[in-house]
This record gives C-alpha cells, sequence and structure tokens, in this order.
C-alpha cells in the first residue's frame, strides 16, 4: 500500500471522527439544517476563489464561517424563523456560487488550472494533501479536548440554555465557537466528502447512536466510531475500486442508520 493512500485513509478516518465528535452538538441544539446551510453555503466560496483564481480552501472556509456566524448573528424576529433565514441565504449563497463558477468556466475554457465547482461538489481523494491530515488532527484534539474538559458545561447549553446562562455561562459565546469549529470542519470535509454530503457525515452519526443508547456521553463515543470506520471503509472501497469516497460514506452510514433503525423499532 502506497504512503499517498495511507494518508488518503488516515486523513478519511479523522474526518469521520472530527464530525462524529460534533454530530452530537449539532443534532441536539437543532442545528442540523446549519449543518446543510454552511456547506452549501460555501458553494458561493468555491465558485469566487475560481472566478479570481485565488486558493480554494481559504476562501470557502471564509464564505463557511461567515454564513454560519452571520446566521448565529441574525436577530431574533418572529416574522422570519430561523430555518427561513438559512434557507434564503444557502439559496443566495448557491446561486452566487454558480453564476460565478459558470462565467469562470465561459471566460476561461482553455484554462481549467484552477479546477472545475463539480469537484468540490463532490470531492475527490485527489485532492488529499498531507496539510489536511495535520489539520483534521489539530482539529480532533481541540474537540475532544473540549468535549471532555466542559462535558457538564455543553450538557447545560444544549438541554438548558436559560439555565446555562443563569449559571453564568457565555451561552453567546459558546454557541458561536460551536458554529466556528462546525464551519472549520465543512470546509476540511469539502476535499474528501464534497459540499453536497459533507452535511450528513455530521448528523447521521449522533441520529444513529441515539437509537443504540439513550446515555449522552455513549452517543458521543458511538458517534466517533461509527463516523471514523465508515469514512475509513468508504475511502478504502474508493480507492480500490476509483469511485468518489463521499457517496459511499455516506451511503455506509446510512446503511448503519437503517439497521439500527430496524432493530430499534423491534426493541419497542
Amino acid at each position: 500500500m502506497s504512503t499517498e493512500i495511507i494518508l488518503t485513509l488516515l486523513t478519511a478516518s479523522l474526518l469521520g471522527i472530527a464530525c462524529g465528535a460534533q454530530s452530537f452538538l449539532v443534532v441536539h441544539r437543532r442545528m442540523a439544517f446549519m449543518g446543510h446551510g454552511a456547506s452549501h453555503g460555501m458553494i458561493a466560496g468555491v465558485g469566487l476563489a475560481l472566478f479570481l483564481h485565488w486558493p480554494v480552501f481559504p476562501v470557502a472556509l471564509l464564505s463557511a464561517l461567515a454564513f454560519s456566524l452571520g446566521v448565529g448573528l441574525l436577530p431574533k424576529r418572529d416574522d422570519i424563523s430561523s430555518d427561513s433565514a438559512i434557507g434564503i441565504m444557502l439559496s443566495a449563497a448557491v446561486a452566487t456560487g454558480l453564476l460565478l463558477s459558470s462565467v469562470h468556466d465561459h471566460v476561461h475554457a482553455d484554462d481549467c488550472g484552477g479546477g472545475h465547482l463539480e469537484e468540490f461538489l463532490v470531492g475527490s481523494l485527489t485532492q488529499v494533501h498531507v496539510g489536511d491530515a495535520y489539520f483534521l488532527a489539530a482539529l480532533c484534539v481541540a474537540v475532544i479536548t473540549l468535549l471532555s474538559v466542559y462535558w457538564r458545561q455543553l450538557l447545560l447549553f444544549l438541554f438548558d440554555p436559560e439555565g446555562a446562562r443563569t449559571a453564568g455561562l457565555p451561552v453567546t459565546a459558546i454557541h458561536l465557537m460551536s458554529l466556528s469549529i462546525l464551519a472549520v470542519t465543512i470546509a476540511l470535509a469539502m476535499k474528501i466528502a464534497g459540499v453536497l454530503l459533507v452535511g450528513a457525515l455530521i448528523i447521521i452519526p449522533s441520529v444513529t447512536a441515539g437509537l443504540i443508547t439513550q446515555s449522552a456521553s455513549r452517543v458521543v463515543v458511538i458517534s466517533i466510531v461509527m463516523g471514523a470506520l465508515a469514512a475509513l471503509a468508504g475511502s478504502l472501497v474508493a480507492v480500490t475500486y476509483g469511485l468518489l469516497p463521499g457517496p459511499i460514506i455516506v451511503l455506509l452510514l446510512f446503511g448503519i442508520f437503517l439497521v439500527a433503525r430496524l432493530f430499534a423499532g423491534k426493541r419497542q
């Protein structure tokens, strides 16, 4: 097995760990739609980077951060729900990215050195570099450390925000920090899973784990293990047969979810 393949499998496994570790927070904070919104919001950044011939990752990361924090800081209004606001911004971001990418492809028809939008929509193992593994390793350590050290505070933040605020916890700061970490994870996952599927890597593990156990700590552990194994197995299949890794990883997670749902239904 070559060094490149080992690097790819390692990076995919780290991505699964990072997504699985955040899955519990995203699902129980009811940020699932936000995860999809931030991932699709990156399309505007990818399109802008391609149009200007800038490096894609930093621009995509900034667009994901801008989308997440922008929605997170939107004032609460009775006439516009948060889901509606996310949907509107998501549509505008996707339209912007598609338009800029289309103009880029038309103007630079003979020069595709910067790549095409499709490559970032579906992901590709050929885009993985050693720097991605370092970034994801640091992200995994940071997320797991935060979960371990501030577990009780995070549970209070998730299930009783008003109680957390009364207890003196910086609820708004925690919310914005979680959105920022989510945006970084989505940007890093873009290369392997693609913009269209990265949200599933963050949502499915915790939902599935919740069908297996009612313990919050066990849900997190199962989500991490599930994410890592699905990402590793999916990438291994993709490398072996020359397929796209994102769809395989998501379908593996979906299969595990269906099995867990089936057995959960039988227990009831």
